[in-house]
């Protein structure tokens, strides 16, 4: 009759609480919903954790092997809330402290900081990519200590978390007291301290150290834009390293404007090449580009270079020119002109002396 529960877990009716225990934990890493294995099943795994609050708790399990279900539904109280907290314990022992769906804290293998660092390039340079070099101060493994902290290589038992890495915290709030765990902040989720802190590094285990590292900027590359630099952040006793953050920043160009993948610029022609057409030069991040002004160009138009913007995954932007036609002024030194049209009598005296001729 009351069998069930020991056949979920796999276990004999006289199983030791130790053998009950070791079977829990390979049918919960099995059937875990979040496992991402064949084998997750969410409903045996409920059922697999009410088999072993029964069966971990000996008053429960004595009314069970004597009475069923039966005997174990419905009562609650001091015993099974101390049941449901011993099994939290072993719960978070099992999954590292990630609870149901993997969110209360617990021992957690914490992410070094992470840096942020800005730089300034060219238009040119985000034409074509370019590579910089930087020196940054990072927090790396102590040369000293080797990262123990320890001055003398020896250490303890945190006696903050008695070597757990992680403390339990209880707080009352309107709902009733509610419990976390968390890393222990005396001696960063290690579960030991130094006996003695290395002099380089304070017992941290880490030191600021200068590196020089080399960047790749893309080719492309957007003013504002924000690379990644993996693990090359402060580094991280438990865990990985942290990342920089680089910032770009594009110096303005006095004669090209660039507008998303785009770029826009302004040539002068003259009157004449702007009629009959020509061939011209402008400055293009490639260096001296050369077009083809055709003829009977007007003043203001705007002539297209597909492919002539900045790369992108997508392809390369165009290139957009407006046309200055440039009206002829008097060269220096040459005769002042006298106009004759701006008085009325001036203007009488003009139109006598020129009547012939227009």
């Amino acid at each position: 009759m009351a069998k069930e529960y020991y056949e979920l877990l796999g276990v004999s009716e006289d199983a030791s609480q130790d053998e009950i225990k070791k079977a829990y934990r390979k049918k919960a890493k099995k059937y875990h919903p979040d496992s991402n294995s064949d084998s997750a099943d969410e409903e045996k795994f409920k059922k697999i954790n009410k088999a072993y609050d029964v069966l971990s708790d000996e008053d429960k399990r004595k009314k069970y092997d004597q009475f069923g279900k039966q005997g174990v539904e419905g009562h609650a109280g001091r015993g099974q809330r101390q049941a449901a907290s011993n099994f939290q314990d072993l719960f978070e022992e099992i999954f590292g402290g990630g609870g149901f769906g993997g969110q209360r804290g617990g021992r957690r293998h914490r992410k070094g900081k992470d840096l942020k660092m800005s730089t300034t390039v060219t238009l040119e340079d985000a034409y074509e990519g370019v590579e910089k070099t930087f020196e940054v101060e990072r927090k790396q493994q102590c040369p000293e200590c080797g990262g123990s902290g320890s001055e003398t290589g020896e250490t303890s038992t945190c006696p903050e978390c008695n070597g757990q890495g992680r403390v339990r915290k209880i707080e009352q709030s309107i709902f009733g007291r509610t419990q976390t765990v968390q890393e222990c902040p005396n001696c960063d989720g290690r579960g030991e301290v130094p006996e003695e802190n290395c002099s380089e590094c304070s017992g941290e285990g880490l030191k600021a150290q200068k590196e020089t590292i080399t960047v790749d900027i893309p080719a492309g590359v957007k003013d504002g834009q924000r690379l990644k630099l993996n693990g090359k952040g402060h580094e991280s006793r438990k865990g990985r390293n942290g990342d920089i953050y680089l910032i770009i920043h594009i110096e303005e160009d006095e004669k090209i404007e660039r507008r998303d993948q785009d770029l826009f610029t302004t040539l002068k022609v003259g009157v004449a090449d702007a009629s009959l057409g020509t061939e011209a030069k402008i400055d293009h991040p490639e260096g001296k580009l050369k077009i083809e002004i055709p003829s009977g160009t007007q003043p203001g138009q705007v002539l297209r270079v597909r492919g002539k913007g900045m790369p992108s995954r997508r392809g390369n932007g165009d290139l957009y020119i407006k046309i200055d036609v440039e009206m002829p002024v008097n060269a220096e030194g040459d005769e002042e002109i006298e106009d004759l049209t701006k008085e009325p009598e001036q203007k009488k005296n003009f139109f006598e002396t020129v009547k012939d001729f227009i």
